[in-house]
């Protein structure tokens, strides 16, 4: 058996999209899990370039892995409590999210087995091409969730900001100093 250098490529870049994943949702501290997803969204652009996707390689590069992962970071350090170490950083619902996510791999895999995939020894089409087609389609039928999910992202950045101001301590009142009879006025101004 024989490997080719799209195979090693493949599971180089499967490995290198799966194994911070897997540290993104199983590592106790949650800025640590921001920070493992930028490996993880290289790794998927390197799928792209890998598919001969060259906008979706350069898109995943310049706003995901620039963009989005900064706007992630940004809201998770505006997050109570992200940072202080006597807080737990994990859920009672392990144990449920672990079924669910198990129930609905399994059949996600039943699913995707049963599909007929067509594989054609054609190229794909030039880069002009396909940015030509996925505009067209940004505009067209997916213009609402586009426009949606872009909407999702500033309601969650902006949340994250609500919750950190609204957790803010009380500032302390300035000490009363009260004026004396012996005090003349001007004094009292200037010593306040």
């Amino acid at each position: 058996m024989s490997v080719s250098g799209e195979q090693i490529a493949f599971y180089s870049l499967a490995a290198l999209t799966l194994i911070p994943a897997i540290r993104v949702v199983t590592t106790r501290n949650i800025l640590h899990a921001g920070f493992w997803l930028l490996p993880c969204f290289v790794g998927v652009a390197g799928l792209f370039a890998a598919l001969s996707a060259h906008f979706f390689f350069v898109v995943q590069l310049l706003i995901y892995a620039g963009a989005i992962l900064v706007l992630i970071l940004f809201a998770l350090m505006l997050t109570r409590d992200v940072m202080n170490p006597t807080v737990t950083q994990h859920n009672r619902l392990v144990g449920w999210a672990v079924l669910l996510s198990s129930t609905l791999a399994i059949g996600s895999v039943a699913l995707l087995s049963r599909q007929e995939w067509k594989l054609t020894g054609g190229h794909p089409q030039s880069a002009t091409d396909q940015t030509r087609a996925l505009g067209d389609a940004l505009i067209g039928p997916y213009a609402v969730p586009f426009e949606v999910s872009s909407l999702l992202l500033l309601a969650a950045l902006i949340g994250a900001v609500v919750l950190a101001k609204s957790e803010r301590e009380p500032e302390p009142e300035p000490p009363y100093m009260p004026l004396s009879d012996e005090e003349p006025l001007e004094v009292a101004a200037v010593a306040h």
